[in-house]
């Protein structure tokens, strides 16, 4: 009987440190997000989003298109017309690193003519449970 009391114990002790993290693991989303919205004028072609992001000390890939399609990464739908630079930004909040994810991606996909066409930033949501009495019980939020 101790046993699965101390059991049970354990397990709410592991279960406890998602729920109080106050919006921190959304932060370091909106954190990696505003990094990006604000600086899209220093991220307009591949070689300045590569002297931005080195500046920053962010680690990035940058993959071809000639790449992408002889073998295209498992997270892509398909390959572009152009270069992509793929950016795993990570999480510095250790809880949200172990309960909800531990960076969040970026994509940054150029054209043949080395534009800027499109961003993709990308973080595992976290998970809501409505209670009986109203409101939510967020989880690594």
């Amino acid at each position: 009987m101790l046993r699965l009391i101390a059991f049970i114990i354990i397990v709410w002790i592991l279960l406890l440190p998602p729920l109080f993290t106050n919006g921190a693991c959304t932060a370091e989303f909106d954190k990696a997000s505003s990094l990006i919205e604000s600086n899209k004028p220093l991220l307009a072609s591949p070689s300045a989003a590569s002297h931005f992001l080195s500046g920053k000390a962010v680690p990035y890939t940058v993959v071809t298109a000639a790449a992408c399609r002889k073998v295209k990464p498992r997270f892509l739908d398909q390959c572009g017309s152009g270069p992509l630079i793929y950016v795993e930004a990570p999480v510095s909040n250790k809880i949200c690193s172990i309960y909800r994810d531990d960076a969040t991606r970026i994509q940054l996909q150029y054209d043949e003519h080395d534009r800027l066409s499109q961003i993709a930033i990308d973080m595992k949501p976290y998970k809501s449970l409505p209670l009986p009495w109203g409101g939510f019980l967020h989880w690594a939020r």
